[in-house]
């Protein structure tokens, strides 16, 4: 089912009884989200922007963090324009291919507390994941001098959980996919509370990116395949406890993020990037696009990690989640 198709769907099914099975809370929640994705499909937003050529331009390890690479791509594709926007949007470039979903308000209230409620959950593997030593392109993700003493109790800090990861250093076929030491710390429990936040991710991704969303569940029911067949039943009882369509999602708390890019991705995917909390006024930058979002609590905006050199600055106590995919796993499993 296309993008196009799914959101018609949605307006032709709005008086058709849901299933039995969906609670109120995540009924309610894919009810305004459904509303959003289609408003956000109606306001497309072009940009003089080729995404494919901007693809194949890129390092393979593209971080975005380094002022010399960054002017030189600008060079190379300048921007015509500076938009802000504050609607839900899509935008896309010059040949109509979307490279943003753009969905304000688009989180409800009770999965943003469901958010709040299971980072708090983290708060020790938060405090323990900041670093003090001097800083480098490589440590910025944690380095203390990006995060704010939180005002509202949430832990500052930034973890990685996932199922099934390649350690650094640690590519295949030398070495095997591991649980995220984060995710074996009460791996169950975390996972329970992180539940409905996820499948709520799930059905985004099923009506923003149908193609990433079949090839994840496939990834996902290969990896759980694999860690059978070699009884790997710690890896096998995680996958099981993750709701999640996507294999990893990075937890971050009061922390400033400097613009920066996802090399571990691919072009053609999607992240997806949330944002909860009790904090002041806070902007998306997407300088290379020349795209600016308000970035409001229960802002959603989804795009391709490796393309969009993003950043965002903001006060106060901003929980973000952020879903992913890495290239790694997909290929481990000979999944594109």
């Amino acid at each position: 089912m296309s993008i196009a198709s799914s959101l018609l769907w949605y307006q032709d099914t709005r008086n058709v009884l849901p299933p039995l099975q969906l609670d109120f809370v995540m009924l309610m929640g894919c009810s305004k989200l459904a509303s959003t994705l289609a408003n956000a499909y109606r306001n497309p937003v072009s940009i003089n922007f080729n995404v494919a050529r901007y693809a194949d331009t890129l390092q393979m390890m593209e971080t975005g963090t380094k002022p010399n690479c960054e002017e030189h791509l600008l060079a190379r594709y300048p921007l015509d324009r500076q938009i802000l926007l504050d609607w839900p949007a899509v935008v896309c470039d010059k040949f109509g291919i979307i490279i943003l979903w753009y969905l304000p308000g688009c989180i409800d209230l009770a999965i943003q507390n469901d958010m709040v409620a299971a980072t708090a959950k983290m708060s020790v593997l938060l405090e323990r994941s900041i670093t003090c030593s001097a800083e480098t392109n490589g440590n910025w993700r944690t380095h203390e001098s990006n995060f704010d003493l939180s005002q509202h109790g949430i832990t500052p800090g930034c973890i990685n959980l996932s199922p099934a990861w390649f350690l650094q250093g640690h590519p295949a076929p030398k070495f095997h996919l591991q649980v995220l030491a984060s995710l074996k710390w009460d791996g169950r429990s975390l996972c329970q509370a992180m539940q409905r936040p996820a499948a709520f991710i799930a059905v985004a991704l099923r009506v923003m990116h149908p193609n990433l969303y079949w090839s994840s569940l496939a990834t996902k029911l290969a990896l759980g395949l694999w860690a059978a067949d070699k009884k790997l039943d710690e890896i096998d009882d995680h996958l099981r406890e993750w709701a999640s369509v996507f294999t990893a999602v990075s937890i971050m708390s009061s922390r400033h993020s400097p613009l920066h890019c996802d090399p571990l991705s691919c072009a053609q995917w999607f992240d997806v990037m949330t944002s909860v909390g009790d904090y002041g006024a806070a902007r998306m930058k997407m300088l290379n696009i020349g795209i600016e979002i308000v970035y409001d609590s229960g802002a959603m905006a989804v795009g391709s990690g490796r393309i969009l050199r993003h950043g965002v600055d903001m006060d106060g106590s901003r929980i973000a989640w952020v879903w992913y995919m890495r290239d790694d796993v997909h290929e481990f499993v000979d999944i594109p």
